[in-house]
Order: structure tokens, then C-alpha cells, then sequence
């Protein structure tokens, strides 16, 4: 099986789920909730989306609306079955992209109020997070979603981003005391209160498995 970068999967696996989409309706299925967790996705779909034509896994059929070109792009019995084949592979292993918490790593280097700021982002972002998940959640739990058929499915993902987003969340207001409580103390007394932080944090960890 040659391998397809997993944009192109996630674009595909789309594909797979109704009849046909537009190049808008792509991008609309990626900004509603996939961004979050593949952000990737949405500045590549025309090349990806071109590719998988090129490959024989999907078509295309160009329309217009007065002037205007509209793409439509459908998945070829060749693009269900490597999808099936795809969904069979090991998964990649979870990764996470930070710049905030990379800023907080070299904390030392930077001024305190510049750190406020980054712990702020995280915070955004997560309120970014819950923003999206309370009109979409709205409408699965009202049975007029797009993909209500999926409901079972995307309630899984619903919940891991969500959570997700609390935990963010909690650690922005843990992360803010923690800052304004190292402007005032030093260096030897902020650092035993890190090391408090992280046998506290340590206890809280299940059983190694």
C-alpha cells in the first residue's frame, strides 16, 4: 500500500461519509472541529484534495455558478478501499505543538509579563475550543447535525476536546498563580515551590501499568 500523508486520509475518510463535497464544504468539515486536532489540514486541501484525483481515489467535476468555478470532489470505489485499508494501519502516535508552554520552558530567559502572555494563548485557545464545541454540540444533542448518522462517534470526539480544553483551561489559572507568585519570591524559594509542584502533581498519577 503506498502511503498517503494523512491529510490526504483525513480528506478522503471525508469523502467516505456522504456522496460528494464541495471545495468550501471541506473546508467548512476542517474548521468546525478538525482544526483542532489536525491543523494542518485546511491550508493543504486543494493540493491534497488535486492528488488524490491524480491517484485515481477521488473525482472531480467542475460546475459554475455564473462565472464563478465550483469543484466537487467524490471518493472512487479504489479511494473506499484504501481508506478501509488506512483505518487498518497502526495510528501515528499523539503529538502536541505548544508554542505557549515552549516560552514557559525557557521561562528564565524571559520577562514575567511575556510569560503572562503566553499563558493567556493557552487560554484563548482553549476558550476557541469550547466557542465551536457549544453551537455544534448544541446541534447533535438537538438531532440536526450534519453528521447526526456519526453522532456515536464524534460524542467521542466531542469529549476528548473538550476535556481537553478544561485541562488547558485549569492549567492557565494554575500557571498565572504560579507566575505572579514567582515575582515575588527568589530564586531558591521559587524553585522549592516547583519541586512541591511536582511531587504534588507526581502523586496524583495512576499505577505504572
Amino acid at each position: 500500500m503506498r502511503r498517503t500523508a494523512t491529510t490526504g486520509n483525513a480528506i478522503l475518510g471525508l469523502l467516505a461519509l456522504r456522496p460528494s463535497w464541495s471545495t468550501s464544504e471541506i473546508t467548512n468539515q476542517l474548521r468546525r472541529n478538525m482544526r483542532f486536532f489536525w491543523p494542518r489540514a485546511e491550508s493543504r486541501i486543494y493540493d491534497e484534495a488535486r492528488a488524490l484525483v491524480g491517484r485515481g481515489l477521488a473525482r472531480s467535476t467542475v460546475t459554475h455558478t455564473g462565472l464563478r468555478p465550483k469543484t466537487t470532489y467524490r471518493i472512487t470505489p479504489a479511494g473506499r478501499r484504501h481508506v478501509q485499508r488506512w483505518l487498518a494501519t497502526p495510528p501515528r502516535p499523539t503529538s502536541l505543538e505548544c508554542e505557549p508552554v515552549l516560552r514557559i520552558l525557557l521561562g528564565r530567559l524571559a520577562d514575567p509579563g511575556d510569560l503572562h502572555v503566553a499563558v493567556q494563548q493557552v487560554r484563548d485557545d482553549a476558550n476557541a475550543v469550547l466557542d465551536v464545541g457549544r453551537r455544534v454540540a448544541a446541534e447533535y444533542a438537538r438531532g440536526t447535525a450534519p453528521f447526526q448518522d456519526d453522532v456515536a462517534y464524534r460524542s467521542l470526539v466531542f469529549d476528548f476536546l473538550t476535556n481537553h480544553a478544561m485541562a488547558m483551561l485549569a492549567w492557565a489559572d494554575r500557571a498565572d498563580a504560579a507566575l505572579t507568585a514567582m515575582a515575588s519570591q527568589g530564586g531558591d524559594q521559587a524553585a522549592r515551590a516547583g519541586q512541591r509542584r511536582v511531587a504534588t502533581i507526581l502523586d496524583t498519577y495512576p499505577p505504572p501499568r
